[in-house]
C-alpha cells in the first residue's frame, strides 16, 4: 500500500513535555493518527475499515479503541433498528 506523508508540527515545549512522559515521535504520530481516524469515523467521513487503516490498527483493535473512546461502531436510530429487526425476522422465518 502506498502512503502519503503528512507532517504534524507541535510546539517544542509540548514535545518536551510529551517526551519527558515517555512519548517518542513515533508514538505521538500513531496516537495522533488513531485519534484522527476515530474522529473522522465518528463524523462519517471514513468507513470503519478505512479509519482502522488510517489508525494502522487491525479492525478488531480499532473497534476496541472506539469503545474506549465511547464512540459507537453502529449508530442506528429507532426506525433503522426496527427495519433491521424486521429483516432479521424475515430471514429467520425463511
Amino acid at each position: 500500500m502506498r502512503k502519503v506523508k503528512a507532517n504534524l508540527e507541535i510546539p517544542e515545549d509540548a514535545y518536551l513535555a510529551l517526551s519527558s512522559s515517555g512519548y517518542t515521535k513515533k508514538r505521538i504520530s500513531l496516537e495522533a493518527k488513531s485519534l484522527l481516524a476515530a474522529h473522522l469515523f465518528e463524523r462519517g467521513v471514513l468507513s470503519l475499515g478505512k479509519a482502522a487503516e488510517l489508525a494502522e490498527l487491525k479492525l478488531g483493535a480499532f473497534i476496541h479503541f472506539l469503545d474506549e473512546l465511547e464512540i459507537p461502531v453502529i449508530d442506528y436510530d429507532e426506525d433503522e433498528l426496527n427495519a433491521e429487526f424486521k429483516i432479521a425476522k424475515k430471514l429467520k422465518e425463511a
